[in-house]
This record gives structure tokens, C-alpha cells and sequence, in this order.
């Protein structure tokens, strides 16, 4: 490896995505350089809440404390009715901490992509804001240029979009895949549909809210969430059908006067049964609303060319796996890529060997994300009251109060680890198995769970 040239891989997007796998890839020995049209951490009024997959990782890349502290651990899991009445209160938090040596991380989306940020040794790889929107992508068999609007351009053996549900990274790929395969790519442009629309944002503490309590509302066509974090801080959430489905590119652009203009339609909606949404957003700091695109790509790779996170598969945020399930596709791309660079015959990554380590990537990743966007398009549906679902499932919830916690088990279970990083050590004594990727879906645990499902509907059905 001595003589060799050092793989470089050009990263556009300079979030939670993009931070990830520029850690990873450093820990890989693999250069690289991080392009973003915005300033790193902007300020844009977001949340987001780290699960057990996403700190495995995290802690892999020596982030994991740093990262505790900033937040107030998540113990409780309300549902509750649109009245505010507690249906259940799992301890699915305090749960899963037991299992897996880790806690549920709330805290806001700039604080996590400033503490990325702050990690990296070399900045100087990190090129963000003004002019540094990419323009165009050119390709060829010995590697790629990146330009931007300021004139810069950026030469490596791979570029990866990690540049969001707009990637122009992703649009540079279809474009050149189009001229030299027409056709092949095609049908990936029609894959993001928006049904549901979310208003979230950040309050200051609310009287009744304590921290370490999050609070799920369900009602029909319309549902809450609210999470409770350090020094009482309210991350909440307002989900509504949308009056008719959008197609990505023409997915609904949303003003302030709007968000505005839904959430005083819900200032009486219950929270709890003494708080209501209106106590909530007399509070707010921030506020966003946004359509919910779901859809997960067929081909996330073409040429030098590669996408993961929300250019590759963007989900609803009920789940709350969007970030996780970015964070995993990282580590999943920093495998694939660390095992090309190790394996390669000759001075120069060749275009055939990064097709074949694009190419893993996406095998070992897509059924395993496939599998968790799925379900959260369910939860999405069954949180808005649809079908016979929501009832069947909150009974489950009801009946065994661990039902929350094994379900996450599962599919924590199949989390992508960084392959040659040593695996924590917390892990070691807990009830973590790593188990097949795809286990969420897989598992006898499951399975046996869709059974029962199954039976019930069964039974539901014949007493009609």
C-alpha cells in the first residue's frame, strides 16, 4: 500500500450524513474533502433523536460521550388518545438502555452536526457556504471533478451525494447514466411520494412536560409527538394527511404563514390531558413545515458515482430512523469502500473496482433499510388512525408492555457496524446479537409478532 495513491472521495453534504462518513473514512486511512452550499451546523430549527443504531456507530468513532452529554436521557414512551388520555406508558427508553448499553440521544440537529464537525482533525477538508453549491459533476473511467459556483473544483475517485432529498448529486448521476445508458436509471425519478406533511419545531420547558417523557397522540388524519429533552426543551411534532399524494420533483413548498396558519387550527389539540398543543406553541423557538417525502431508491449507485441518506432513502419521521438510518449507510459505503481500497491490484482505484464496491454497498444495505422504511411508512398510518392496523397494534402495546422495546430490539439487532473499527465494548455484556442484516423483518420475534397480528385481523374479520 506504500506505493500507492491514496483513494479520495469527494462527499457533498455536509450533515449528519456526510460528517458520519468523512469520520469513517478517515478511520479507513481513505482521504477525502466535504463540500456543502450552507455553512456547517446551520441554524434550521430541526431535531433529532439518535436510537441505539445510530450511537453504536457514533460510539465507534469515539463520539458516543460527548454526545451523552448533551442530552437528557428518553425513558418513557406515552400513547396517548386525542384527548390526552394515557393509553399506555412503556418504559421503552429505560428498556432499551438496559439491552444495549445505550440511551435514546434528543437533542437539536445543529447541536449534533456541530459536535461532528468539531471531532474532525482536519477542517481544512471541509469546504461550506457561500459559492459551494455544486453545479455539475463530470465523470469519467479515471475519477471525477466536482464544481461549484465559485469556480472551485474538486478531483477524486468517487463522489457521494449526501446532499439531501434535492441532491444534486443524484441528479448529476442520472444525467450521466442517461447519456451513456439510456433508460437505465429512469425509474428511480419517480420513486419520492409525499401523503403526510409535518409542522416540527423546538418550544422552551413546558409546565407538565418533563424531561426524559416522550408523548405519541394519535388521532385520525391528524397526530402529535413531543419529546422531552435536557433543561426541558419541547422537540414536537404536528403530522397531517395531505389533501391530495405529490410526486417528487413537485412536492409542496411550504411558507411560515402556513405553519403558522396549521398550528393555530390545532391550539386546542390535548398533548396530555392538561396540556394542549397551543401551551406548546406559545413557546416555540423554531418552527418548520415540510412534506414528508417516503421512497427508497432502486439503484443507489452508478459509475464513480454513489448516494446514501435521504438522497437514497428518505422516510417519514415518525420512525425517527432518517438520521439513523443515514448514519448506518455510511458505515455501510466506508466498509465497502475500506475493502476496495485494501483489495485493489493496482496503483489506481479502477472504475471496475469501485462499481464492485458500490455495488456491495447497496446489496448489504438496501434490504435492511427497505425493511425499517417500511415500517415507518406503517407507523406513519397507524399514528393518523387508518384501517384496522392502529387497533390491532395499540392492543399489542397495551397487553405487554415490552412490546415497544422488542420490537426496536429487532431492529436494533441488525445494525451495520464499521467493520474494522473494534466493535464497543459496551456491547460485549448486553443483549445485543448481530444477527443477519435484514433481522428486523427476518427475526422469529417478528414473525411470531405478524402472526398474532394476522390472527387477530382474522378474528376481527368473522365477528363482522
Amino acid at each position: 500500500m506504500e506505493n500507492k495513491k491514496p483513494m479520495k472521495v469527494i462527499i457533498v453534504g455536509g450533515a449528519i450524513a456526510g460528517l458520519t462518513l468523512a469520520h469513517s473514512l478517515k478511520r479507513a486511512n481513505i482521504d477525502y474533502e466535504v463540500i456543502d452550499a450552507y455553512p456547517i451546523a446551520s441554524p434550521v430549527g430541526a431535531s433529532i433523536a439518535i436510537f441505539q443504531n445510530g450511537c453504536m456507530v457514533l460510539d465507534q468513532l469515539g463520539l458516543y460521550q460527548d454526545l451523552r452529554s448533551l442530552v437528557h436521557p428518553l425513558k418513557t414512551m406515552n400513547i396517548r388518545l386525542s384527548s390526552g388520555k394515557l393509553l399506555v406508558g412503556p418504559p421503552a427508553g429505560a428498556l432499551l438502555e438496559q439491552r444495549f448499553g445505550y440511551t435514546i440521544c434528543l437533542l437539536p440537529r445543529q447541536r449534533l452536526i456541530q459536535l461532528l464537525y468539531d471531532h474532525l482533525e482536519d477542517k481544512s477538508k471541509v469546504h461550506a457556504g457561500h459559492g459551494k453549491r455544486v453545479i455539475r459533476v463530470d465523470h469519467s473511467v479515471d475519477g471525477v471533478e466536482v464544481f461549484t459556483e465559485d469556480g472551485s473544483s474538486y478531483s477524486g475517485d468517487i463522489v457521494v451525494g449526501c446532499d439531501g432529498i434535492h441532491s444534486s448529486v443524484r441528479s448529476e448521476m442520472w444525467r450521466h447514466a442517461e447519456l451513456s445508458q439510456p433508460g437505465k436509471l429512469r425509474a428511480d425519478r419517480s420513486t419520492f411520494v409525499s401523503e403526510f406533511s409535518c409542522l416540527f419545531g423546538i418550544a422552551e420547558a413546558v409546565p407538565g412536560l418533563p424531561p426524559g417523557q416522550s408523548n405519541i397522540v394519535v388521532g385520525k388524519a391528524v397526530s402529535f409527538l413531543t419529546f422531552i429533552g435536557l433543561n426541558g426543551d419541547v422537540y414536537f411534532f404536528l403530522y397531517m394527511r395531505m389533501s391530495e399524494r405529490h410526486q417528487w420533483p413537485d412536492s409542496p413548498r411550504f411558507s411560515q404563514e402556513q405553519g403558522e396558519s396549521l398550528a393555530n387550527a390545532h391550539m386546542g389539540a390535548n398533548i396530555t390531558e392538561d396540556v394542549t398543543f397551543g401551551d406548546i406553541w406559545m413557546k416555540r423557538k423554531t418552527f418548520t413545515l415540510l412534506p414528508m417525502e417516503e421512497g427508497v431508491l432502486q439503484d443507489w449507485h452508478w459509475g464513480r458515482f454513489a448516494v446514501l441518506g435521504d438522497a437514497a432513502h428518505k422516510m417519514t419521521v415518525n420512525l425517527g430512523q432518517g438520521g439513523n438510518g443515514a448514519i448506518e449507510s455510511a458505515a455501510a459505503l466506508a466498509n465497502a469502500l475500506n475493502e476496495a481500497n485494501l483489495c485493489r491490484r493496482g496503483d489506481h482505484v479502477s472504475q471496475e473496482e469501485i462499481e464492485m464496491a458500490l455495488s456491495n454497498y447497496q446489496k448489504f444495505r438496501r434490504p435492511r433499510l427497505t425493511s425499517i422504511a417500511r415500517a415507518s411508512y406503517e407507523l406513519t398510518r397507524i399514528q393518523a388512525l387508518e384501517g384496522i392496523k392502529p387497533w390491532l397494534f395499540f392492543s399489542r402495546v397495551f397487553f405487554d408492555k415490552t412490546f415497544l422495546a422488542d420490537l426496536s430490539t429487532e431492529q436494533f439487532r441488525g445494525t451495520v457496524l464499521l467493520n474494522y473499527i473494534r466493535r464497543p465494548i459496551r456491547l460485549d455484556n448486553s443483549l445485543w446479537l448481530q444477527g443477519d442484516n435484514a433481522s428486523f423483518a427476518k427475526s422469529p420475534s417478528f414473525q411470531m409478532v405478524a402472526c398474532v397480528v394476522l390472527v387477530l385481523a382474522i378474528s376481527w374479520a368473522l365477528r363482522k
